[in-house]
């Protein structure tokens, strides 16, 4: 309903107050409710989505929302919009496989990031990381590693086995700096991308963003 009447609006404004013909009127209301709707910042429809690793150093202790929030806020979020999720699992909250690799298919997700059958690139739009599986999740491994240069560490917090699996190390849902958490390496085309071991949980990591 607020639609039509945007669109009746422009529309009278336009006849009455340019003289136009009722083809041009029709023509400018429709450009003017185009440049003010919202437009969806998904990826979903699109070929291709991207990702990226945080300058920032993450905060562990603030739970799933807390990282998400983080991707949101990098500075090296990608500019054009959109919305990023942490690539991390704490077995709960955000789960990718339950088996390895999802041999049961996405079902097996809970508020997992990454979309079935979809190429991923890095923030510069044109490298390729890596298209994902029918099951939404990379097999390695990829075409190029997420990201080569991050300040501090090219460790990552994933919460992840090696095999897409969550790790009963996730600093206790991302609630507890004095635990341990899985971690992987940024830079890394192998399934070391997923793990290379616990590390505590008030260690130096970044996050890996994934779009949405």
């Amino acid at each position: 309903m607020f639609i039509l009447v945007t669109v009746w609006t422009a529309t009278t404004f336009f006849a009455s107050g340019c003289g136009k013909t009722e083809d041009d009127n029709l023509v400018a209301a429709a450009i003017l409710l185009s440049q003010n709707s919202t437009t969806s910042t998904s990826c979903s429809g699109s070929g291709t989505c991207k990702m990226f690793v945080t300058n920032a150093n993450a905060t562990l202790t603030a739970g799933i929302s807390g990282l998400d929030s983080q991707c949101s806020s990098d500075a090296n979020k990608p500019s054009g919009g959109g919305t990023y999720k942490a690539m991390v699992a704490d077995g709960t909250n955000r789960i990718a496989c339950t088996t390895a690799n999802c041999s049961g298919g996405t079902s097996e997700h809970t508020n997992w990031v990454l979309k079935p059958s979809k190429e991923y690139r890095r923030a510069d739009g044109s490298t390729v990381i890596g298209t994902t599986t029918a099951n939404g999740v990379f097999s390695f491994p990829l075409t190029a590693a997420i990201q080569t240069t991050v300040v501090d560490t090219n460790s990552t917090v994933t919460g992840l086995e090696n095999n897409w699996t969550s790790s009963t190390n996730d600093c206790t849902n991302f609630s507890v700096s004095g635990a341990s958490t899985s971690n992987g390496l940024h830079d890394s085309t192998s399934n070391n991308l997923l793990s290379v071991g616990p590390s505590g949980c008030g260690n130096t990591m970044k996050i890996i963003c994934v779009e949405q």
